[in-house]
Parts: structure tokens; C-alpha cells; sequence
């Protein structure tokens, strides 16, 4: 069969589409934040935006892996709502939980990070009840091979936020607390708008949380561990050259992470159409990684020629810095997108296999992030970033490999 008129060629386009017009209202987003708000001010905000993205790394606790296998190898039409509401209901406990952290942690924050962003931490901490909601539903979606609502929620929380800057901007009341709240602002509406179309459904709670708990023990617990691990020394990053540096170069090198972010999101659309796919086959077919890979090259020859003048047209001369952080960090995305059809392990339950690869990874970032940024700066996260994702295509590799040989024997 043809592949792009496949189902899964339609919905991985189709996601692919919707990631890279994500990032198009990014753009537009963060030219009116950059233009607008400063250099310093910026920065500031890239670094709740990093502060946020690392803490929530912490608060799954793998209740969302374990319940995107379920969903996966579930073919029960009521049992898939009931564990909608199941993951709601979860959602709800942990965005709470997650909310009284960042309220309590606001107190610590300045001192720790030599920030000013404290007391902005505390006004907004209730709002952030919906940060951990974006795992749920990436999860929920993938796992049920709803792939389409997820960008329906990224979209309409980007547009609904470009929309209230743009109007903040005209009216130049644009300011740092305007901006983070809004950002949450239009999570929480986004959230509003595709809640029924999973049609949750609040009955058995008790008994289908016996099934997720059970799948947590054996599979998600050990992809929480592996995986927090590894993600949150891949994002400690942005934490150690806020703390080492400053949070403007911060916001410099995650505006640079954007650039190169579509590399891995065609990889990742790919691999999340086929995993409730992969959860039923035997082993990944080989056309998927001759469409990822020449994918990936193609993506690294196009950045290499755009993404200086991108910059300077978007953000200014005082960004320069961007496009070269960029081009630097398509290495190590390239080798993350190599490994993302590797997801089919984490299909199979293959828990301690992507927890081994993952914590891996994350001893190289920890030490690299915390020898190299101190000497080499920026230049010394891209050099871990870049030795990490090559051992995490490595070991996924080995892994599939020894899945295959067990499963033969």
C-alpha cells in the first residue's frame, strides 16, 4: 500500500501539518515577545517557561504511560471512554498536586536562580493545575489513535495566546505577568474545547484504576523512571545555563530549540500514528526508517541554509546567536528523530528496557550539563545533547535488536 494515501501516512501528515503550524503561531508568538518584551524580560519568561517544562517532568509518575499501553491494546469501545475518565480523573490530582508545588517552590526561586520571578510564580500557581494536562492528552490520544485532537489543543491554545498578545501589544500594556498568565490562560480554554470529544465516561473508576495500577507496576513505573530521568537531565539544559550564564542566553538557545524542533516532530508524528499499529505487529517495517531518515537529512540540509536569515527576519540582529545555536543542535536532533520508532518498545511494554536507555542518557546529560556548560557555555549543551541522543539511538537499537532475537527463540 501506498504509504502517503495509507491511514497512517493521512494521520501522520495530518499531525506533522498541525505541529508545523504550531510552530509557524510560535514564531509569530515569540517575534511579538521578543520584539516587545526585551532582551532580559524574555529571558525571564523562557525561563518559566523552562522552569515549568522541567518541574512537570516529575509529576506523571507513569500513570500516563501506563494508560496510553492500555488504551493501545484495548478494542473495548466503553472500556476506552471509562479509561478517559480514569485519566482525567488522575489529571485532575496530579495538576493540584503540581499547583501547590510551584506556589511553595515560588519562595525559594529567586535566591536559588537569581531571578525576579517569585512573586509572579505565586499569583499564577493555581493556573498551573493545567500543565501536567498536555502529557494526558498526548497519551490519550496516541494510545486510542486519536492523533487528530491533540493538535486541535496545541493549535487553539497558540492562536488563542497570539491573539491576546497581539491585543496587549497594541495596546502596550504588554508585560511579563500578562504573558505567563494568558499563556495558561488559553491552556486551560484550549483544554475546555477538546475535553468532549473523548467522551469520558466516570463509571468503574476503582476497578479500571486496578488496571492502570497493574500496568504501572510492570510497565510504567519503570518508563516513568527511565524516562523523568533522562528528560529532565536533557532539559537541565536550560536550568544550568540559567544558572551558570544568565536567563537571556537562556532564551537564546530555547528560541534555537524551536527552530529545530520540526526536525524531531516529523519523527514523532510518524511513530505515534503507528503505535497502537505497533502494539499488535511483530517488528517495525522497514519502510519507516527509510521514510525517517530521509527525512531527517532533508530537514538538516533545509535549517542549514535558512537559519540565520529566519532569525535576524524574525527577531533582530540581537539574536544572531540563535541560528548558530541551532545549526549546532540539528546533530542532536537528527539522532533523536533516528530513534523515535523505537516507540514500538515502549508498545510491547518493553518498560525496563527504555527505562535502561534512558537513564543511560540521562548519567551523560547530568554530567555533561554540569562539567561542560561551565567551560564551553552553550557550545557545551550541544556537545552533551549531541553524545546523549547518539547513545539513546544506540541503546534503543540493541534493544529492538534483542527484542526480535527473544521473540524468535
Amino acid at each position: 500500500m501506498n504509504f502517503f494515501k495509507s491511514k497512517t501516512g493521512q494521520q501522520t501528515f495530518l499531525l506533522f501539518g498541525s505541529q508545523i503550524l504550531m510552530v509557524a503561531i510560535g514564531f509569530g508568538i515569540k517575534t511579538l515577545q521578543t520584539n516587545v518584551l526585551g532582551v532580559d524580560l524574555y529571558g525571564l519568561y523562557a525561563f518559566f517557561g523552562s522552569f515549568t517544562a522541567f518541574t512537570a517532568l516529575f509529576f506523571r509518575f507513569g500513570f500516563f504511560s501506563s494508560l496510553q499501553v492500555l488504551l493501545a491494546e484495548n478494542k473495548n469501545p466503553l472500556l476506552e471512554k471509562e479509561l478517559f475518565g480514569l485519566g482525567f480523573s488522575l489529571n485532575l490530582a496530579i495538576g493540584i498536586f503540581y499547583a501547590f508545588f510551584i506556589w511553595v517552590f515560588s519562595f525559594f526561586i529567586d535566591d536559588l536562580f537569581h531571578t525576579q520571578i517569585g512573586s509572579i510564580l505565586r499569583l499564577v500557581a493555581p493556573l498551573t493545575i493545567i500543565i501536567p494536562s498536555r502529557s494526558l492528552i498526548s497519551a490519550m490520544t496516541v494510545g486510542s489513535n486519536k492523533v487528530h485532537i491533540l493538535p486541535i489543543y496545541d493549535n487553539a491554545a497558540k492562536v488563542l495566546f497570539l491573539i491576546a498578545l497581539g491585543l496587549f501589544a497594541l495596546t502596550e500594556s504588554l508585560s511579563l505577568y500578562n504573558t505567563i498568565v494568558f499563556n495558561l490562560v488559553t491552556l486551560i480554554i484550549s483544554f475546555g474545547i477538546i475535553y468532549r470529544q473523548f467522551e469520558p465516561n466516570f463509571n468503574n473508576l476503582k476497578s479500571n484504576f486496578n488496571l492502570i495500577w497493574a500496568k504501572n507496576k510492570s510497565y510504567g513505573f519503570n518508563f516513568y523512571i527511565g524516562s523523568t530521568a533522562n528528560q529532565s537531565t536533557f532539559k537541565l539544559d536550560e536550568m544550568a545555563i540559567s544558572y551558570f550564564i544568565n536567563t537571556t542566553v537562556n532564551g537564546f538557545y530555547s528560541l534555537a530549540n524551536m527552530i529545530t524542533s520540526p526536525m524531531v516532530m516529523g519523527s514523532q508524528a510518524l511513530s505515534n500514528s503507528l503505535f497502537k499499529d505497533f502494539s499488535h505487529q511483530n517488528k517495525i517495517p522497514q519502510k519507516v526508517f527509510i521514510y525517517n531518515t530521509l527525512w531527517l537529512i532533508t530537514s538538516m540540509i533545509i535549517l542549514y541554509f535558512i537559519a540565520s536569515p529566519l532569525v535576524v527576519l524574525l527577531f533582530g540582529n540581537e539574536f544572531t546567536d540563535v541560528a548558530d545555536y541551532a545549526i549546532g543542535l540539528s546533530i542532536a536532533f537528527f539522532f533523536q528523530g533516528l530513534y523515535q520508532p523505537f516507540n514500538f518498545l515502549s508498545a510491547k511494554s518493553q518498560g525496563k528496557a527504555v527505562r535502561n536507555v534512558a537513564i543511560t542518557e540521562a548519567i551523560i546529560n547530568l554530567a555533561g550539563n554540569i562539567i561542560l556548560i561551565p567551560i564551553y557555555g552553550v557550545l557545551g549543551a550541544i556537545y552533551t545533547s549531541i553524545i546523549a541522543k547518539f547513545i539513546h539511538f544506540i541503546g534503543k537499537l540493541y534493544y529492538y535488536k534483542k527484542y526480535l532475537k527473544d521473540t524468535k527463540a
